[in-house]
């Protein structure tokens, strides 16, 4: 059966926001007066992908989780407002591919970052034309397997592939029931990945491919 959609994770997949994130959050930390660790580019690297819960957990580890949560939320539109003031490090070829795309596929992200968040990048990227959707943590509340599934009855989706650059990503479509296209220039590791991509340009050749 032919794909008739493409679901895209963001962190590692269409940017590198290590270099936003850190300097939106690190500065609020430094202000805020709570026991906190800075960000560095090798936590927050390992933190990308995980839910916001996790992300408070890990810098503010001291505090109840229930405040983290709450200085995690300012964070996240301290972050927003640095992509759409700064920009963000966006990987080769994202708004080409992504209209080149949107000619065949319904094109669709999701995430398990923060409110807002997608929506920064897409103006940053300039994709927002070409975007039928978009879900994340934030959002709903929900870890990525629960909102892909919430993403295919939302929007009926009969065959979608999803692109991402972690081992999680793949166990999450594995959960889902949804074929998975590892970008080799992220995050991530899966050397095992049926489909796989080395650059956001391959994606129109690889996708009538996966079964």
């Amino acid at each position: 059966m032919k794909h008739d959609s493409v679901i895209f994770d963001i962190d590692g997949t269409l940017t590198n926001s290590i270099r936003p994130i850190m300097v939106s959050w690190n500065r609020f930390l430094s202000s805020s007066g709570y026991p906190h660790c800075l960000l560095t580019k090798e936590t927050t690297a390992s933190l990308m992908g995980k839910t916001m819960d996790e992300w408070a957990m890990a810098v503010l580890p001291e505090l109840p989780l229930s405040l983290a949560r709450e200085l995690t939320e300012i964070m996240e539109q301290e972050e927003n407002r640095e992509i759409y003031t700064n920009g963000t490090d966006l990987y080769p070829y994202v708004r080409e591919t992504f209209e080149e795309l949107s000619k065949t596929y319904d094109l669709f992200i999701l995430s398990n970052c923060g409110k807002g968040y997608i929506e920064a990048v897409m103006a940053a990227a300039g994709i927002e034309p070409f975007v039928k959707g978009h879900l994340c943590n934030g959002d709903t509340g929900l870890d990525k397997p629960e909102n892909l599934r919430k993403m295919i009855s939302d929007y009926d989706l009969k065959n979608p592939v999803y692109v991402g650059d972690t081992d999680r990503d793949r166990e999450c479509c594995e959960t889902a029931g949804v074929p998975f296209i590892f970008v080799s220039y992220g995050f991530g590791s899966v050397p095992d990945a049926e489909y796989r991509a080395d650059s956001l340009k391959d994606l129109p050749e690889i996708i009538p491919q996966v079964k």
